[in-house]
């Protein structure tokens, strides 16, 4: 007889139990994952915050501060706008020099989350408050760090240097206060970039360049690609083609590359990938920004506008044109720009005592110049006086300055050497045959004709030296 075996069927309520607490090991699994997960990010966001915080207290660290001028409020509002200028300067062992090879104004509006900016070719020609004469706007900073060199040289205060005198020139020029600086040296342009991993730029164009280091070229390929910091120094900055004057850029190509390669920037930044490496950013702030905005307004732009991306960002067209020797703006893409300004920073109103400027207009400079022509030649300055105040123009001074030198005697000595003192610069100086230096005047051409095109800035103009505190009297 067999015996039929059994089987217990579990009863549907010990069913329930195990579903039950295996729904409970999957829930706590979870909490614990998620604990863990917000564990470690405060754990990072901690350490992030106390790196960010000693970070703030070195790049706030303001190396233009005036001891007696009441500094712009540095206090952040959510629905304030904040305006600052953007400086590249290049100061490379050797062959760094303190004229500014890039310049943004921009203005930032927390409220809407946009970022508005307009780039200056560095030959704009522009009018520094308190002094005669014209300008170009690239060589106002290291004009202004002349004036304090001078100053510091005598035993005098110092009332005025690189960073205020800029400010200025900018505000008078653009009709907004200027409040705060960005000051960025290209070693830190190009470590941000290469921190980052590079970033994905259209290269309009084929470019061949030159590195500093003397007979050493890259070359650049047309198209989409990820360039590294030196590539992307290189793509912002090509001047002179060593395939010749017709492959050459100018101004208004750079000025859309800086652009171009800041959006790029700003995207690969706010990347999982770029935040991954923020402990990395924060270090090369450090070492290469400085600024006058207050580590309170830093961390409040860097929370508002943490997820900004390229289609936030308005780049202001100034429709700058070439007529030797300055970059000139239309009288319209001027008021434009000017418009569109003073709208993002609701209207706030220019110092009392800043009178705007309209220099670098296009059809004012046309004015003027039948008057230069007909004015009659100053005479030949001597060797130890200065030069007239247009430092690259062949031709004398609007009648607004004074003939002769332009009254240029008001700015110390230093900044100003005559252009004898120039033209003894050993060869060396001179990155190819064509370059001019920044100070001299442009030679006349046999029968008038220019030395490159006309609707085009020279190929290069090399900065003046930077100024040595014990040079600064000579």
């Amino acid at each position: 007889m067999q015996v039929q075996k059994r089987t217990a069927t579990p009863s549907p309520a010990s069913g329930k139990r195990k579903t039950k607490r295996g729904k409970r090991g999957a829930r706590l699994y979870v909490m614990l994952g998620i604990a863990l997960f917000f564990f470690t990010v405060t754990v990072a966001a901690g350490f992030i915050l106390n790196e960010m915080n000693k970070t703030l207290e070195v790049v706030t660290d303001d190396p233009y501060k005036l001891p007696d001028v009441k500094p712009i409020s540095r206090e952040y509002t959510e629905k304030e706008p904040i305006s600052f200028v953007i400086v590249g300067v290049d100061t490379r062992a050797n062959i760094g020099m303190l004229n500014t090879d890039v310049l943004i104004v921009a203005v930032a509006d927390p409220e809407t989350k946009k970022l508005t900016m307009v780039s200056l070719p560095r030959d704009t020609r522009v009018e520094m408050p308190g002094y005669p004469g014209y300008h170009k706007v690239n060589e106002v900073f290291a004009l202004g760090e002349n004036i304090r060199h001078s100053a510091e040289s005598k035993g005098q205060p110092v009332t005025e240097n690189g960073m205020t005198l800029l400010k200025k020139t900018l505000e008078q020029m653009l009709g907004i206060p200027v409040e705060h600086y960005v000051l960025l040296d290209f070693e830190g342009f190009t470590s941000v970039i290469d921190t980052l991993g590079g970033v994905s730029v259209e290269v309009d164009r084929d470019l061949v360049y030159e590195l500093p280091q003397q007979g050493v070229y890259r070359t650049l390929k047309k198209g989409q690609q990820v360039l590294n910091g030196e590539q992307a120094l290189g793509f912002v900055r090509h001047r002179i083609d060593r395939r010749g004057d017709a492959y050459n850029s100018s101004d208004f190509d750079r000025n859309r590359r800086q652009q171009q390669v800041i959006r790029a920037v700003a995207d690969k930044a706010v990347s999982i990938d770029g935040l991954s490496k923020m402990t990395q950013l924060l270090e090369t702030m450090g070492n290469h920004i400085r600024t006058d905005l207050s580590p309170e307004q830093i961390k409040g732009l860097a929370f508002d506008f943490s997820g900004i991306s390229s289609q936030q960002m308005v780049s202001l067209d100034n429709g700058a044109v070439w007529k030797s020797p300055y970059s000139l703006w239309p009288q319209k893409n001027m008021q434009e720009v000017r418009a569109s300004l003073r709208a993002e920073m609701d209207g706030k109103p220019l110092a009392a005592t800043r009178k705007l400027s309209d220099a670098a207009v296009l059809e004012i400079a046309q004015i003027q110049a039948p008057a230069r022509s007909t004015a009659p030649a100053p005479a030949k300055p001597a060797a130890t006086k200065p030069q007239a105040t247009e430092q690259a123009a062949p031709s004398p001074p609007p009648p607004s300055t004074t003939p002769g030198n332009g009254g240029q005697d008001a700015l110390p000595p230093s900044q100003s050497p005559a252009p004898e003192q120039q033209q003894e610069q050993p060869p060396d100086t001179q990155p190819a045959p064509q370059d001019t230096p920044a100070q001299v005047p442009m030679p006349e051409q046999p029968g008038g004709v220019e030395p490159y095109p006309s609707d085009l800035p020279p190929p290069d103009i090399i900065a003046p030296p930077a100024p040595v505190a014990g040079d600064a009297g000579m």
